[in-house]
C-alpha cells in the first residue's frame, strides 16, 4: 500500500496535467460531438495511413525476407482503411459508429456471464450492472445506426474522457505532494 501511494504521489503532475487535459477534451467532445466524431476518424484514417505506408517501407525496403507478402498486404489494408477514413469521413463517422454498438453489445454478453461466474465476489453485482448498461447501450446505438452516428461516439468519447479525467484529477489532488 505504501508503495502504491508513493507511486502516486511520484506521478502527482501527471495525473494532475492528464485529468486536466482529459476533462478539456470530454468537455470539447460533448460539446460538439458531431466535430469530433469526424476529428476521431481523420485522427485515426490519418494514423492508419501513416503506420501503413511505414509497413510498406518496411515490407518493400526491409532486410528481413520472411513474411514479406504478407507484410505488404497488411501494409496495403492499412492504406486502404486510412485513405478511406480520410477521404470519406462521413462513411468512416458510420462504420466506427456500428463498430462500437458490436463492442458494447459483445462487452455486455462478457460482462453478465463473468457476473454470474463470480457471485462469491461482493462486487458481482457491479459487473452484472455494467454488462446490463453496455447491452442497453449497444442495443440503442445498433437500433438507431445510422441515423445518430455522426454524433454518437464524439459523445461517448466525450463522456468516457470526463471520467478519465476526473479519476486522474482525483488521483492527483488525493497524492501527497512529495517531499524533496
Amino acid at each position: 500500500m505504501l508503495a502504491a501511494q508513493d507511486s502516486a504521489s511520484r506521478s502527482r503532475g501527471s495525473f494532475l496535467f492528464g485529468g486536466i487535459l482529459s476533462l478539456l477534451v470530454g468537455a470539447f467532445a460533448i460539446a460538439a460531438p458531431n466535430l469530433f466524431s469526424i476529428v476521431l476518424t481523420q485522427l485515426l484514417g490519418a494514423l492508419c495511413l501513416v503506420t501503413g505506408l511505414a509497413a510498406i517501407f518496411q515490407a518493400l525496403f526491409g532486410k528481413s525476407r520472411p513474411h514479406r507478402l504478407l507484410s505488404s498486404l497488411s501494409a496495403v489494408i492499412r492504406i486502404a482503411a486510412g485513405s478511406a477514413l480520410l477521404f470519406f469521413p462521413i462513411a468512416g463517422v458510420a462504420a466506427l459508429t456500428l463498430i462500437v454498438a458490436v463492442v458494447f453489445l459483445l462487452e455486455g454478453i462478457v460482462c453478465i456471464v463473468t457476473s454470474f461466474q463470480m457471485r462469491a465476489n461482493p462486487a458481482w453485482i457491479w459487473l452484472l450492472l455494467n454488462g446490463i448498461v453496455a447491452l442497453i447501450l449497444g442495443g440503442m446505438i445498433y437500433g438507431r445506426w445510422p441515423l445518430d452516428a455522426a454524433w454518437i461516439v464524439g459523445l461517448l468519447y466525450g463522456i468516457q474522457s470526463l471520467f478519465s479525467g476526473s479519476a486522474m484529477l482525483m488521483m492527483g489532488l488525493s497524492a501527497k505532494a512529495r517531499e524533496n
